[in-house]
């Protein structure tokens, strides 16, 4: 995919910041170095994890020994490292380290949204394909409006379920194989924009594929069409804008613009691109061509038309897929969430503070918990990679002037690439999978301060250097199997509660009222439990429909939706209830969990209908019929009640 469309790159590419910038470009890279370091040390402290300061001071001063003794032995004019890898090699480096990263999560069951997802795509025909093209995703899968407009969703999942049908193992080859093409993109971005020594390029490639937080993305299934796939047409889009920007080649922007369209209809956060691909050519303008010709000479007209001429088809890609939107959701980007605050804002300066104080505790926030995801490691191992950056950001602000390019990439990609890619998630919920995307620009940065592109020639890192590099990756990797592991344990739950679930459920008669309790389930405790109910127990997981026979009270936990949709199902159906004869005897089935015996304990009790009529009432502090909505905590003590009703004189079946 393009190994050669960076040949010509390093002549055109390998330019730095003109002297003027280039103090300029410092004074930033030590404010965000700054930034970070209180950061980090600010979450540290309140986490309980302070010792990991003082072991990276240690650490730190460990390493810069190792180099500073290295370095007076080594020979100014002959590089430590001789070996010179090809690009190919470097590719089949980073596949296989992807995959080794990855492996623990080959046969991690089902969980969460992908009971939906397969649930509703898994026949999809062409008309319902058709109406995930104008209408909301959220509404064709669970019934309620997300605002979701993601119809290569549907394309996945009728295609996968065609080869793998519900075996998680061809679903997760599928999601390795991505992840290892996402990882090869970063190292050809890095490849392009930092030319010259091979090795950091294929650096940043094998940090992405080995990042801790991308145990999530890789575990769940969903995650593939989440977060991999639209990373996949993201970094397509921007490297062959960057090979268009260096070759000028037509073919390089109708693949980018290609691109741009399939990660639109992936994800909403490919909005995002246009900005990302201009602040490209800031950086661009900035380092390698310099101000000044976009204001004098006599082809500063055509430099404005070719800089701008571009960007149209994106353009009107983007104005296109916001009228769509407009028009399916009657939203444009969801601004009911943020676009009342803005107006509130403007109104008086008395809005403006309050809702910028809203604004700004909300992305420290957000930054508290990107932090708290990169940075997973018990203090000890922190303290050791903390002090490995130390030596590294030092390292390079000691030869800023002579590696001006380097200290430009870490700066674009650690803060302008972090911040772009992070702006959608201000109004979302924070989910550890969404920082996959801001990891491959992190992961470029951290290359670039790792092996610096420097103009003096024989300064390359010695051995001392690449221990650090390999000792990170090494630390990651495990990093990375344990939450593989972590996540394996709740598949391995997951695939026992639904197989239980399904079993027992056959055994429980047509109209039949029954009460599922999780017991202590960690799975439903952890949240990866959300979903079980209905979609596990209905096609494809099970031959035939084994919910809407039945009336189910199940906990909130293990629904598909929202405590309010959970009340708008189970309401109706207590109320029917109460309606009837309280004299009349009512059978009552309780399916508990046991975590001991990994089986659906199946009681049932026969009862007064006024036994049950009271619970409820005095659960809910009156009639149902009086009751239009309960909290979480409400919704649980119900489904708590019911089940201590049904258990404390029931009958205990044995199922078979």
């Amino acid at each position: 995919m393009g190994l050669s469309d960076g040949r010509n790159i390093k002549q055109n590419l390998a330019g730095e910041p003109p002297a003027a910038l280039a103090s300029w470009i410092s004074a930033m890279f030590v404010v965000l170095l700054c930034s970070v370091l209180l950061t980090t040390s600010v979450n540290l402290f309140q986490e309980g994890r302070a010792a990991a300061l003082l072991i990276a001071l240690i650490a730190g001063a460990g390493f810069w020994i190792l180099e500073v003794l290295e370095s007076r032995h080594r020979s100014s004019s002959r590089p430590a490292w001789k070996i010179e890898p090809g690009s190919f090699t470097v590719v089949g480096v980073i596949t296989l380290v992807a995959f080794v990263a990855c492996l623990p999560t080959l046969n991690i069951y089902f969980m969460v949204d992908e009971f939906a997802f397969l649930h509703a795509f898994h026949h999809l025909s062409p008309s319902q394909f058709l109406q995930l093209l104008h209408m909301d995703m959220g509404q064709f899968v669970w019934g309620d409006s997300r605002q979701e407009f993601r119809p290569i969703y549907g394309l996945f999942y009728v295609a996968a379920y065609h080869f793998w049908g519900l075996s998680p193992l061809g679903y997760h080859l599928c999601e390795i194989c991505l992840h290892a093409i996402v990882s090869i993109l970063v190292f050809l971005i890095a490849k392009a924009l930092a030319p010259g020594d091979l090795r950091r390029a294929g650096f940043a490639g094998v940090l992405f594929a080995v990042q801790p937080l991308n145990a999530q993305a890789m575990s769940l299934i969903v995650g593939l069409v989440a977060e991999s796939l639209p990373a996949l047409f993201y970094l397509s889009a921007f490297l062959f804008f960057i090979y268009f920007r260096s070759s000028g080649r037509r073919r390089n922007i109708v693949i980018s613009t290609g691109a741009f369209t399939a990660c639109l209809l992936t994800k909403e956060s490919a909005v995002t691109l246009p900005l990302m691909l201009f602040s490209y050519d800031c950086f661009r303008i900035v380092v390698e061509e310099g101000l000044d010709s976009y204001r004098e000479g006599h082809r500063k007209w055509e430099r404005w038309r070719n800089l701008v001429l571009p960007y149209v088809p994106y353009a009107i890609l983007l104005f296109a897929y916001l009228a769509w939107r407009r028009r399916v959701f009657a939203s444009y980007l969801r601004e009911a969430n943020w676009g009342n605050h803005v107006q509130e804002g403007a109104v008086s300066p008395e809005g403006f503070w309050l809702h910028f104080s809203h604004f700004a505790s909300r992305t420290w926030q957000l930054e508290v918990f990107n932090l708290q995801t990169l940075l997973p490691y018990s203090a000890p191992v922190l303290g050791l990679i903390l002090g490995l950056f130390l030596v590294w950001v030092f390292s390079l602000l000691r030869r800023s002037r002579e590696c001006r390019r380097s200290v430009a990439l870490v700066l674009y990609f650690g803060l302008g690439w972090y911040l772009i890619c992070n702006l959608p998630y201000l109004i979302e919920e924070h989910v550890v999978y969404h920082l996959y995307l801001p990891a491959a620009g992190l992961s470029i940065g951290a290359a670039c301060l790792t092996l610096p592109i420097c103009r003096a020639h024989g300064k390359e890192s010695g051995y001392s250097r690449l221990l650090g590099m390999t000792l990170f990756v090494i630390i990651s990797t495990a990093q990375m199997w344990k939450g593989d592991a972590e996540y394996a344990a709740f598949g391995e739950m997951s695939a026992r509660m639904t197989g239980q679930l399904a079993f027992s459920l056959k055994n429980i008669p047509k109209e039949g009222l029954v009460v599922l309790w999780p017991g202590n389930s960690h799975l439903i405790a952890s949240g990866w439990g959300e979903e079980i109910m209905p979609f596990s127990v209905q096609p494809p997981f099970t031959p035939t429909d084994l919910y809407l026979p039945i009336r189910i009270i199940e906990h909130p936990d293990m629904s598909c939706c929202g405590v309010g949709e959970w009340w708008q199902k189970i309401g109706p159906m207590l109320r029917d209830e109460m309606t009837r004869r309280s004299g009349d005897e009512v059978e009552v089935h309780l399916l508990s969990w046991d975590d001991r015996t990994s089986a659906f304990k199946l009681t049932t009790r026969a009862m007064h209908r006024k036994r049950l009529i009271d619970c409820v009432a005095t659960v809910l502090g009156g009639p149902p019929e009086s009751v239009d909505s309960i909290g979480d905590a409400e919704a649980v003590r119900l489904v708590k009640a019911l089940a201590d009703l049904v258990g404390e004189d029931g009958v205990v079946s044995e199922q078979k």
